[in-house]
């Protein structure tokens, strides 16, 4: 066995003894708690069979191999013994074997202690309360542990498969799937530093992450060279530059944030990835944020006690909108239109000022000084429009759409239960134009609607930069 494979080991054994630790003391906390209910439903036993084969797999290998100096064949032994021949249904060329198979594995295992964490912390609340939870119903338990397997069916396969290739969307567990219409080009990595090197490989995320990549380095560019050498820079005061600066970095973290919310959105641990997306929503709500305090600045700036109270109030808005962007229930499919309804309204706040600067000029003038932001307004609503429809990939005829998602809600079930495997198929649909250019087989790849969106976001904090410059010009007219 060589250096290399026994260092990733080591680096394993240090990474998830603490999570086997933590696994450990929660089954003996378990134990415990039903001690004093022993003359309970025995049925109890029968809803942790599902969690007590990782358990005794991870119990085996800390007592039996990770103390008798990594005894790798033992530890192959074992998860062939538990998890029915892992590493020999790994397809791996001949020159890498049995090494490279085992690394596989080794992720693997990793994954599925965190799908354990995340089902103890986050998942199945009934198995964390106290003793008093025990005296619950059969039904409320046995409802919790099977959502639980509906909603992490296939995951262990996920992980071998998408250890090797992409994985198609019928093959992602439920949480994992969010536009049926994308059907090719998914990655489901445990490995973070995979999924940061697939930044410059192809997939189904390679266009998102590289338009706002590009947008973030554009903005840098803005911010360091194009704005300090401007017209409007020299004869600028330090607030006026503060402001425009803080556009720019609110820009450049946006998309900073997008980028990184598509590259790790094909981690397999379920728990960091609803953290990744909560980064993004974050991302544009300070964008949005952003560009309302620089029209609220450059509308306002004769009245300064107006202007900071307006201000102000954006940015506790803002601050406000991040525990609607860290919630649970923003980020659910289902949620879709109120999360375009909170940043339209959160957008919408700039009106106010308009307000007050037509009340006191006039509706001519204000329509007039807010004029060069109509490019902005016209990118940002024509993206919206192409996200919240999902065109065009709406309209692809290689592939038969199947649109079936059970609900959160239904997850526990006996309808979504006994027909879990009709949502989970081996390939795709395929129809008789899937080589035609014309059927959108490529929206898997480029110029689906979110790729769309991530464009005309791009070009509308380009236009909103131009448009108040513009305004920051005029300023004097509002005198």
């Amino acid at each position: 066995m060589n250096g290399d494979l026994l260092g990733s080991v080591d680096k394993f054994i240090e990474s998830i003894e603490l999570k086997l630790d933590h696994i450990e003391s929660f089954f003996v906390t378990k134990q415990e708690g039903k001690s004093h209910h022993a003359n309970g439903d025995s049925d109890d036993e029968e809803s942790y069979a599902m969690l007590q084969n990782l358990y005794d797999t991870l119990i085996t290998i800390k007592n039996s191999v990770f103390s008798s100096s990594t005894n790798l064949e033992s530890f192959s032994t074992i998860l062939d013994e538990h998890y029915g021949g892992l590493l020999s249904t790994i397809e791996t060329p001949e020159t890498s074997g049995f090494q490279e198979q085992l690394l596989t594995a080794l992720h693997f295992l990793d994954a599925k202690i965190n799908q354990f964490n995340s089902m103890v912390e986050a998942e199945a609340k009934y198995l964390l309360q106290d003793s008093n939870a025990f005296e619950a119903s059969k039904l409320s338990t046995e409802d919790a542990i099977k959502a639980f397997e509906v909603k992490f069916h296939n995951y262990e396969q996920a992980i071998v498969e998408g250890s090797q290739r992409l994985l198609h969307y019928h093959e992602l567990p439920f949480p994992w799937r969010e536009n049926p219409f994308i059907i090719h080009g998914y990655r489901f990595q445990s490995n973070h530093l995979h999924a940061l090197k697939s930044v410059c490989s192809c997939h189904n995320e390679t266009s998102n992450i590289w338009t706002h990549l590009f947008g973030a380095m554009l903005m840098t560019y803005i911010l360091f060279v194009s704005y300090p050498q401007s017209d409007l820079y020299k004869i600028g005061t330090t607030t006026d530059h503060a402001v425009m600066f803080m556009y720019l970095c609110a820009s450049i973290f946006c998309m900073g944030s997008s980028s990184m919310w598509h590259t790790f959105n094909g981690t397999a641990n379920m728990y960091l990835r609803k953290k990744f997306v909560c980064v993004d929503y974050t991302g544009i709500t300070v964008l949005v944020s952003a560009a309302v305090i620089t029209t609220e600045y450059a509308a306002l700036y004769h009245h300064p006690v107006l202007q900071a109270g307006f201000m102000t109030f954006s940015v506790l808005c803002c601050i406000g909108g991040f525990f609607f962007n860290w919630s649970s229930y923003f980020d659910r499919p289902e949620s879709k239109p109120f999360r375009i309804a909170f940043f339209i309204t959160l957008s919408s706040m700039g009106l106010a000022a308009f307000n007050v600067l037509a009340w006191e000029k006039g509706l001519t003038h204000a329509l007039s000084y807010y004029l060069p932001l109509i490019r902005s307004f016209i990118w940002y609503l024509t993206g919206v429009v192409f996200y919240s429809s999902l065109i065009p990939e709406c309209f692809r005829t290689d592939v038969i759409i199947d649109k079936r998602l059970p609900s959160e809600e239904t997850w526990s079930s006996k309808e979504v239960y006994d027909q879990l495997d009709t949502y989970f198929v081996k390939e795709p649909a395929h129809t008789d134009k899937r080589s035609s250019f014309s059927s959108l087989w490529w929206v898997d790849y480029v110029f689906a609607s979110h790729n769309i969106w991530h464009i005309f976001v791009l070009m509308g904090a380009l236009g909103h930069y131009t448009g108040v410059y513009e305004m920051f010009c005029n300023i004097p007219n509002n005198a």
